[in-house]
């Protein structure tokens, strides 16, 4: 059976039976109910899956389009999704991330009458977005959004790219498109100045390793569709589209599928909404699209799904961005042995640690982090110091830096992140890079540590008893984990 959302909601079940939670009682999403109920759960430090079974949609009707929520947003799950050992480290998983993306597998095509997305197929008149339970996410949102992944196909080539793209909800047919200058941009731009309409679908629900490989970041040339192959590690099946036939295929797996055009010369106002680094992101315009619904297929029993921003400080679908940060810094200096970038902490920061091999080594692979994606400040350290441990991280800044000779500021040069609340220029910003390495070429005073002797010959269980030790609680205050 190919992937897909419901076989990864399986694998759950078997793994880990307690974390995939089905609420029956009727919910309001576009009255935040569902963020509500995230929200409480995450302020216990309990992330499952949630599954609504009686979700209202836009009209207020419950209807039988079920809410799914929380399928990538643990270490547990994202092991689960990629079919990795349960002791495989954050550090391992990244790589794990760079060699799936390093064996593209081609998607293939299959018949309509064999996708499950076609089982109803909405276009013209019929279609209406408010038929799904369309979430509001935070207070002061514009309106209800769609945040899942959108896909398109350059006008000059075989290339697709799939991305994340909030859309604001406007009326049954239409809605706002955000983009940032990257590569959907690119594509957007392309037939926009060719005046053409741009053929775009948005795939809602999939198998979480989909997901993941949708927020890719390589070469524009390379077609997404055969990095999620690899992420899936099978062929990705697709399928004609109704809206532009085979000049844009889509899953043939997903839950549903959102067809249209972006119009060119059109501009649409949209916004706030609630982003991903925890503040209200600003109404668009300049690049925010004008998304035009012309078709909506889906599954008899389809799953609408939504990603609320941000989950806890567990958004760990984002380890394809990590990935990206590890390969791009890798290219610079080879050493580099792990990047953090995940987490509301580590947004628009990205953490490096690398076996130093020479005085400039730092300074080369915080330059490759900060001419990629949004980086804005790079804080570099020893292979000693866990990037993914603030604890550590802040120990290192206390105990490694002078900061008159480590720490560099660059002026108002660099690209920046349309997310980020503290610009004053909306296209550039300044940037920080911190040298938290010990130096090469003078002592540095050694960590304080037990001897290796003495960890291997004393074993805990031998003085604890495992009855008391697993009665002894946990304490997570200290660690991001």
């Amino acid at each position: 059976m190919p992937k897909n959302l419901r076989t990864f909601l399986n694998d759950m079940r078997r793994a880990y039976p307690g974390e995939v939670v089905t609420i029956s009682k009727v919910v309001d999403p576009s009255n935040y109910d569902v963020t509500a109920i995230v929200k409480h759960l995450g302020a216990l430090k309990k992330f499952p899956v949630l599954i609504f079974d009686a979700p209202l949609n836009g009209h207020g009707q419950p209807n039988g389009i079920r809410l799914a929520i929380g399928t990538e947003n643990t270490r547990k799950k994202v092991q689960v999704v990629l079919g990795v050992p349960k002791q495989m480290d954050r550090a391992e998983m990244a790589r794990e991330v760079l060699r799936r993306e390093a064996g593209r597998i081609a998607p293939i095509l299959v018949n309509k009458s064999a996708a499950p997305v076609k089982e109803i197929i909405q276009k013209g008149d019929e279609v209406d977005l408010y038929q799904l339970p369309l979430m509001r996410h935070h207070e002061m949102d514009g309106g209800p959004y769609i945040d899942m992944s959108s896909v398109a196909r350059d006008r000059n080539s075989e290339v697709y790219n799939v991305s994340y793209h909030r859309m604001e909800v406007k009326d049954r047919s239409h809605t706002g498109f955000l983009m940032t200058l990257q590569h959907m941009w690119r594509i957007f731009r392309g037939y926009e100045e060719a005046h053409e309409e741009c053929p775009v679908a948005t795939v809602i629900g999939h198998h979480p390793a989909y997901q993941m490989g949708a927020c890719y970041g390589g070469p524009f040339e390379i077609s997404e569709y055969e990095i999620i192959g690899g992420y899936l590690q099978e062929p990705l099946r697709l399928t004609p589209s109704e809206t532009w036939g085979e000049r844009l295929l889509v899953p043939a797996d997903a839950e549903i599928v959102i067809e249209g055009a972006l119009l060119p010369g059109k501009r649409m106002v949209e916004g706030p909404f609630g982003e991903v680094n925890g503040y209200l992101g600003l109404q668009g315009f300049q690049q925010s699209a004008h998304y035009e619904v012309r078709a909506i297929t889906r599954r008899r029993d389809a799953m609408h799904m939504s990603i609320i921003t941000p989950e806890g400080d567990k958004p760990w679908m984002d380890l394809a961005r990590e990935g990206a940060y590890l390969r791009r810094c890798r290219e610079a200096v080879p050493s580099v042995q792990a990047v953090c970038t995940s987490g509301r902490h580590a947004l628009l920061n990205v953490f490096i640690s690398m076996k130093k091999m020479s005085e400039g080594d730092p300074g080369r692979a915080a330059a490759a982090a900060l001419t990629w994606d949004w980086c804005k400040n790079v804080f570099v350290f020893d292979e000693d110091i866990d990037v993914y441990n603030p604890t550590e991280i802040l120990w290192a800044l206390a105990t490694r830096v002078q900061p008159h000779r480590q720490v560099s500021i660059i002026g108002e040069i660099m690209r920046a992140s349309l997310i980020d609340p503290s610009l004053d220029n909306p296209r550039k910003t300044s940037a920080m890079i911190v040298d938290a390495t010990r130096p090469l070429d003078r002592p540095f005073s050694p960590v304080s540590r037990c001897p290796d002797e003495a960890m291997a010959r004393i074993k805990l269980e031998e003085f604890v008893p495992g009855e008391v030790l697993q009665h002894i609680p946990v304490d997570r205050t200290t660690y991001w984990a």
